[in-house]
């Protein structure tokens, strides 16, 4: 895997990996929806032998353009929020300064009245605070800092479809968002080292990860069932945007009157191009991130989001000139995964 700096790019050329065909879209969408099904259950559904659905996709993953990763859930309040960063210096330095914190969950390099676009994420409040006002407020290199607390998740990003498949194949999945009841328990110790290995690769055999864990195969693998059926562990099946035909992914931010809030969010949380959407306490209350095909699109949405709903202004816009770290992976110059960081 290429570990060069994340803001950076390559000295290959953009050509040298072309756009995802339509088969390589189908197996993104259905890992997206079902992370660890086998390949035998993905060819069978998509029509195509086993063999080369593992092939397709071990190519993907090799150039960084598809992978499944995992992360923790948890509360939003208190612990994560949407910083816009404006740089007295170099963007693309400060960028690379900030890339490698554990706290520092995305990086976006972005258009308008700010130059970064941070997602930081926390253990508590008071680590997010240190964060925001030891780190990021005393950079040598950054001008002003302004902070959006994120009070609620609306729409995950990793609920985010590519909708390649017919509603019969889809309806063939497991959906992963699907899980037991159970009371959340702190992380053992096995929890946090299996987590690390699906936050690398969240399709890892649970034979590789007994090896890395020292543990039984069947522990490993029971493991990851209790981590993923309880929520405790989820994973995120992610794709190189520019490679799967959303060119363009836009920040929207909305002032929407408070007694509207939930509702105007989860309509928004509705749209096919909405990856992320939260309420925050700060300028907005609510953030959006989408992905669009052209430029023109973030104009086209803009207006359906105005006529369509009452009384919501949006305040604020920017555009994503380059993302150099999403969830923790770090990401080149084309969006492809490079490493994961965090």
């Amino acid at each position: 895997m290429r570990t060069h700096s994340p803001t950076g790019g390559t000295a290959e050329s953009l050509a040298a990996d072309p756009d995802l065909d339509r088969l390589d879209l189908q197996i993104v969408s259905a890992l997206q929806i079902e992370p660890r099904a086998s390949w035998a259950k993905v060819g069978a559904v998509l029509g195509v032998d086993a063999v080369t659905v593992a092939r397709r996709w071990s190519r993907l993953r090799a150039a960084g353009l598809a992978w499944v990763t995992a992360y923790e859930p948890g509360p939003a309040g208190g612990r994560l929020a949407v910083v816009e960063v404006e740089c007295a210096g170099n963007p693309l330095e400060v960028a690379d300064s900030l890339v490698g914190d554990v706290e520092c969950q995305t990086l976006d390099l972005a258009s308008g009245g700010r130059d970064l676009l941070v997602g930081v994420c926390a253990d508590d409040e008071v680590a997010l605070a240190d964060y925001l006002l030891k780190r990021l407020a005393t950079g040598p290199q950054i001008r002003a800092v302004r902070t959006q607390l994120v009070t609620s998740f609306v729409r995950e990003a990793g609920d985010w479809r590519l909708g390649e498949l017919s509603a019969d194949q889809a309806g063939r999945f497991t959906d992963h968002g699907l899980r037991e009841p159970g009371a959340p328990t702190a992380l053992t110790g096995l929890d946090r080292a299996v987590l690390a290995a699906l936050c690398e690769d969240g399709r890892m055999p649970a034979t590789t990860i007994a090896a890395r864990t020292g543990v039984p195969v069947r522990r490993a693998r029971d493991a990851v069932h209790r981590l993923l059926s309880h929520r405790r562990v989820a994973l995120w099946t992610d794709v190189a945007r520019a490679r799967c035909g959303r060119s363009v992914q836009a920040w929207l931010f909305l002032q929407v009157p408070a007694r509207r809030l939930a509702g105007v969010a989860a309509r928004l949380a509705r749209l096919e191009e909405a990856r992320l959407v939260v309420t925050t306490v700060g300028t907005f209350n609510l953030a959006v991130c989408v992905w669009m095909r052209e430029l023109a699109d973030v104009t086209r949405l803009e207006a359906q989001i105005e006529d369509g709903l009452e009384d919501v202004r949006i305040a604020d816009r920017c555009i994503t000139l380059r993302t150099a770290k999403r969830a923790g992976n770090l990401l080149d110059a084309q969006g492809r995964r490079t490493d994961r960081r965090g």
